[in-house]
C-alpha cells in the first residue's frame, strides 16, 4: 500500500489518508519468479488491503494470510484474519508463528492524513523483529537514499530487486471510479527489499533487476 509519490505537478488526485495504494498481482509474481521461498512457513501481509499479495502467494501454493487496520479484502476473503494494527501495542496470534515470513507493501509516510516521519522504517524493523525467516517489502526506489536509514541498511544489507518496469499503484478508494485507467501507467520507480534471517549476514547488498513484462527472461 505504498503511496504512488509522483513528481507530476498535473496530478490532482488527493493522497490517500492512510497511504492505501494497491499493487497488481504481477508485482508479487515478479519477485516470486526470482527467489525461493520455504513451503513450511506461514506468510503474512500485515497491510493486505484488497489482498493481492496473499492471493498471489496462495496461487503459488504457500500458506498465506493477511491483516490490516481496516477491512478491505471483502467478506469472502478466507485469507483475511481480521482488523489489526501492525504498529500497535497488541500482537496478533499469527505474528507469534514459529515459522513466519512477512511480505508487504507498507504505508510510506501518512496515517490518518498526517505525515508520520520514519513510518516505513519502523515498520521494516518491526517486521524483522517478528519474522523467523524472510521479510519482503515493496518500497519506492528512493527509499535507498536516506541519512536516516543508512545505519539500518548498513547493518541489515537486504537483497535489492529493482523493477525495470514502473508498477502502477492507484489509491485503493479510487480504483473503481478510475476503471480501465487505474493501472495504465506507473509514475514511480519501485523495488522489493528482501531480508533472509535464515542465512548468514553478508557484507554487501546483492542487487538484481526485475525485467519488464514484455521482455523475456
Amino acid at each position: 500500500m505504498t503511496a504512488e509519490l509522483s513528481n507530476d505537478t498535473t496530478e490532482k488526485k488527493p493522497r490517500h489518508p492512510w497511504d492505501w495504494y494497491v499493487e497488481e498481482q504481477w508485482v508479487t509474481h515478479a519477485l516470486l519468479d526470482m527467489i525461493e521461498l520455504e513451503t513450511d512457513v506461514d506468510y503474512l501481509d500485515p497491510f493486505c488491503g484488497m489482498g493481492n499479495i496473499p492471493s498471489t502467494l496462495l496461487d503459488r501454493g504457500y500458506r498465506a494470510f493477511g491483516t490490516d487496520k481496516f477491512s478491505r479484502a471483502g467478506h469472502n476473503a478466507s485469507f483475511f484474519l481480521g482488523e489489526h494494527d501492525f504498529m500497535g501495542d497488541q500482537r496478533h496470534m499469527m505474528e507469534a508463528s514459529s515459522g513466519l515470513s512477512i511480505v508487504m507493501n507498507p504505508p510510506f509516510s501518512y496515517q490518518d492524513g498526517q505525515l508520520v516521519r520514519g513510518l516505513s522504517l519502523r515498520i521494516a524493523k518491526r517486521a524483522l523483529e517478528l519474522a523467523t525467516h524472510k521479510v519482503a517489502a515493496l518500497v519506492p526506489l528512493k527509499w535507498l537514499s536516506s541519512k536516516e536509514r543508512y545505519a539500518f541498511f548498513n547493518a541489515t544489507k537486504p537483497a535489492i530487486f529493482v523493477f525495470s518496469e514502473r508498477p502502477s499503484m492507484p489509491p485503493g478508494d479510487q480504483i473503481e471510479d478510475m476503471g480501465e485507467d487505474a493501472y495504465k501507467r506507473g509514475k514511480v520507480d519501485y523495488m522489493w527489499l528482501l531480508w533472509d534471517k535464515q542465512r548468514p549476514a553478508m557484507d554487501f547488498a546483492p542487487t538484481r533487476w526485475i525485467p519488464p513484462r514484455d521482455v523475456a527472461r
